[in-house]
């Protein structure tokens, strides 16, 4: 019984290790584009909140406009938030794949 299982556990690994190797590439290049374009989008997104918020204040919008700006700087601000987030789930998936494994 266990000489079937040495050649499961091979099999899985063989498997396996195309598709975790995928899976660190992507991790990798998720990441770059992170570290890349975080402080782009960082210091886009609080110009556009600081020109809401000041257009409001000297009245050169009205309040939907301004509204507008803000939401806007809200979203570019989080663009570095969710791809961070999609990182940490590609990392999930190759320790979910390692786990293979270890059966």
């Amino acid at each position: 019984m266990s000489i079937t299982r040495k050649l499961a556990k091979l099999i899985l690994t063989l498997l396996t290790l195309p598709i975790l190797v995928v899976v660190w590439l992507l991790k990798w290049f998720v990441m770059f584009l992170y570290c890349c374009s975080a402080w782009i989008f960082y210091l886009l997104g609080s110009v556009l909140f600081a020109t809401a918020v000041l257009s409001f204040l000297m009245k050169q919008s009205q309040g939907m406009e301004a509204l507008q700006m803000l939401i806007g700087g809200f979203v570019i601000f989080m663009i570095p938030q969710v791809v961070g987030s999609v990182a940490v789930f590609l990392e999930l998936a190759a320790a979910t794949i390692r786990q293979v494994w270890y059966i």
